[in-house]
C-alpha cells in the first residue's frame, strides 16, 4: 500500500516538475554566442518588391524567365544582352523605338511577327530600372534560402547546423535549440521530450521539413506574440545538419548490415 502510494506521489511531482519546466520564462544562454545572421527574415538578394509584382503582373504575360520563348523573348539575361538605356527606352515606348528605325528594335519586331510590346509609359525610370535590376540578380528564380535543397549545403552549412541544433551558437530570435527536447543517434546528448530527429529529413523530405521549420514547435515564452522562430538562414543550416545526421545513419546502418551479413556466412 505505502509503495503505491510514494509511486503515486512520485509521478505527482514528477508531472509538475516537467509542467513547471514548460511554462516557466526562458533566459538567454550567456555562453552560447549570437551567431553572424543578420538577417530579419529574408535571406538572399535585395530587391523592390513592387519590381517583382510587376514583373508578375505584366511581364509574364507574354515572357518567361529562363523557360524559353512565349509571345515574347524569354527574359533570362536580357540585361546582358541589350544596354540599360536601350531597354528603358524600349519598356518606356517600343511603339517609338521601332518607328526610329533602332535595328534592334525593327529586327525584334519582325522575329515575333510584329507583335508589339506595350508602351508602359506609367512606369517611371526609377520602377524600370527596379525591374531589370530585379531581372539581372535572377528574377523568379530567386526563392528564400532556407527553400534551397539541403543537398546544395556546404561543410560550413552543415556545422553551423550543429553548433545552431545544440545551442552552441544561439538563434537570433531567442528561440531554445532543438536539442533542449531533441536527440539524434551519433552526436552529443539532446533532450527526450521530443521525438528522435534522426530519420527526420528522410521522413519529411526537404521540402515539407523547410515548411515545419518555419512555425516554431512549442511557445516556449508565455505571453511571446512574435510568430518567427527560425531566420532562413538558420533554418537552412538546420535541415543541412539533419540530413547529414540521417545520411551518416543510413551509412552506419548499411555496414552493420553487411558486417552482420558476412559474419553469419
Amino acid at each position: 500500500m505505502k509503495i503505491h502510494v510514494l509511486l503515486g506521489a512520485w509521478a505527482a511531482c514528477t508531472a509538475v516538475l516537467i509542467l513547471t519546466f514548460l511554462l516557466r520564462p526562458v533566459e538567454a544562454r550567456p555562453p552560447a554566442s549570437r551567431g553572424e545572421d543578420t538577417d530579419a527574415g529574408a535571406a538572399g538578394p535585395k530587391f523592390s518588391a513592387e519590381a517583382a509584382a510587376i514583373f508578375g503582373k505584366r511581364c509574364t504575360a507574354c515572357h518567361t524567365y529562363g523557360r524559353g520563348i512565349k509571345v515574347g523573348p524569354d527574359l533570362k539575361g536580357v540585361t546582358e544582352r541589350r544596354k540599360r538605356d536601350w531597354l528603358v527606352r524600349f519598356i518606356h515606348g517600343s511603339s517609338i523605338v521601332i518607328k526610329s528605325g533602332d535595328p534592334t528594335a525593327t529586327a525584334l519586331f519582325a522575329e515575333f511577327k510584329q507583335q508589339r510590346m506595350p508602351d508602359w509609359i506609367d512606369l517611371s525610370d526609377p520602377q524600370i530600372n527596379n525591374i531589370l535590376d530585379y531581372i539581372a540578380i535572377g528574377g523568379p528564380d530567386i526563392k528564400p534560402q532556407d527553400e534551397h535543397d539541403a543537398a546544395s549545403a556546404a561543410p560550413a552549412d552543415i556545422e553551423r547546423g550543429r553548433q545552431l541544433f545544440y545551442g552552441l551558437t544561439a538563434l537570433r530570435y531567442g528561440s531554445q535549440a532543438c536539442a533542449t527536447c531533441h536527440t539524434v543517434q551519433g552526436g552529443m546528448r539532446g533532450g527526450s521530450l521530443g521525438p528522435d530527429l534522426t530519420q527526420v529529413y528522410f521522413r519529411y523530405q526537404d521540402k515539407a521539413l523547410t515548411y515545419f521549420l518555419r512555425q516554431p514547435c512549442f511557445q516556449w515564452q508565455m505571453g511571446e506574440s512574435t510568430d518567427v522562430y527560425l531566420t532562413p538562414k538558420e533554418s537552412f543550416a538546420i535541415k543541412s545538419f539533419l540530413r547529414n545526421v540521417a545520411l551518416q545513419n543510413r551509412a552506419a546502418l548499411s555496414l552493420f548490415e553487411k558486417t552482420r551479413g558476412g559474419g553469419s556466412q
